[in-house]
């Protein structure tokens, strides 16, 4: 079933049910996230839900419409420029046994293993069978990025794209979208991979993945991707559930982070320049490398971007909120931006050439954030190792476990 206010059959007579309360779309009944007001049309009161609301409003005074589900046989040939390495061909092979099965699936692979590639194989099978397939995750650029590969992978196919404000739809049987667009689907698909599983909010807020369980149907394969899993998850799956995958897809070691201790913050708070993170960005830049600085906080970043523009004017700064952002992104890609500063936005889903990482104030981030901002390097056949630099202003355990877990994937066996 499909929630598409322009449906023929209302699926509940009220978005809202006030009494409750409860969201009849997206299941929220936490009484923190209604919004209630006497209607100025005729006094009525009027109670909506804040959960889901940047989907459309869902209230207690107007129907949810819907219409069926439908599934068509489509062959979806896939084109790759490269052959899939050992590592890649055994996770795909474990995917398409999952997928027959019914059965889900854990890839545990670090950052750079050619996730997404893997999955290619069984969304073929998949759509030449009929299944609706779901190619999703938390982060909006993770999506972008998932839709162009697949768009130049699967060239002949129709590929939904759905996030907040977006909306190209063909027919929902083959749709890349973020987790809270999975709202508008009960029962729906039978092949869902979930991208980045643990990325916010998505290990946060329960009602996510209780979307993602309601728009599957009842033997849906779900297929989660992260190199950083919760230990739910491990334990949700099974162990004979999780695919572990330590090697990049070019069969590289990952990059070891090299530490620099020096407090940047007080430089900035003094009017200076931190000389030696200015001279790293010189070094980079003189290497003909391209360098992505992440920062633990926007007014930080920003009072960087000043000193940092003085010297290199090709220079910008992304967070969540940039109206700009993915235009910055793309000037990034194209190297009409040399030096880029981000808040933890970027530690997903964007690969850049020549990119080398700076991590500042590595103190202030948790292991899983470090270990997906050292993942942004190295991504590269024809640069497959990049450079990452951690400035701190003293030793973490977050540190240290990062450190641990980039030297335990550089030293594991691989699966075949």
């Amino acid at each position: 079933m499909i929630l598409d206010h322009r449906g023929d059959t209302i699926y509940k007579t009220a978005g809202v049910d006030a009494e409750v309360p409860l969201c009849h779309r997206c299941g929220n009944s936490s009484k923190k996230h209604f919004y209630s007001y006497d209607s100025p049309l005729d006094g009525k009161r009027v109670t909506y839900c804040m959960k889901c609301v940047s989907l459309g409003r869902s209230d207690s005074m107007k129907p949810i419409r819907c219409r069926p589900t439908s599934r068509r046989k489509s062959a979806s040939p896939y084109h790759l420029d490269f052959d899939l390495s050992s590592q890649q061909a055994y996770a795909s092979d474990r995917i398409m046994k999952a997928l027959r099965s019914g059965r889900s699936l854990l890839l545990y692979a670090v950052t750079g293993a050619g996730k997404t590639e893997m999955t290619f194989q069984s969304i073929e099978w998949a759509r030449s069978e009929g299944l609706n397939v779901a190619f999703i995750s938390p982060r909006i650029d993770v999506v972008k990025e998932v839709h162009l590969r697949l768009g130049q992978a699967f060239a002949s196919s129709d590929i939904d794209l759905m996030y907040d404000g977006v909306k190209h739809v063909h027919n929902n049987h083959f749709t890349v979208c973020t987790v809270h667009q999975l709202f508008n689907f009960i029962d729906h698909f039978d092949f869902i991979i979930v991208d980045e599983t643990d990325a916010f909010p998505l290990p946060e807020d329960p009602i996510l993945m209780q979307a993602i369980r309601r728009a599957s149907t009842s033997k849906a394969t779900l297929i989660f991707m992260t190199a950083t899993p919760s230990r739910q998850l491990i334990q949700e799956v099974g162990e004979e559930g999780v695919i572990t995958l330590p090697r990049r897809y070019h069969g590289q070691d990952l990059a070891i982070p090299k530490m620099v201790w020096h407090d940047i913050r007080r430089d900035l708070n003094r009017g200076r320049a931190p000389q030696k993170l200015m001279k790293l960005i010189r070094d980079i830049i003189e290497a003909g490398r391209y360098v992505l600085i992440f920062i633990p906080e926007i007014s930080m970043m920003e009072t960087l971007l000043k000193v940092v523009r003085e010297v290199y004017p090709a220079s910008a700064s992304v967070y969540s909120g940039d109206p700009e952002r993915t235009s910055k992104v793309e000037q990034m890609r194209n190297k009409e931006i040399r030096v880029l500063l981000s808040t933890t936005i970027l530690e997903r889903g964007v690969t850049f050439d020549r990119l080398d990482a700076i991590i500042v104030h590595a103190e202030m981030f948790n292991t899983e954030s470090l270990i997906q901002m050292c993942g942004r390097v190295g991504r590269k056949q024809t640069d497959p190792v990049g450079n990452i630099w951690f400035f701190a202003h003293y030793q973490t355990s977050a540190i240290r476990r990062t450190f641990r877990t980039i030297r335990g994937f550089n030293a594991a066996r691989v699966d075949t």
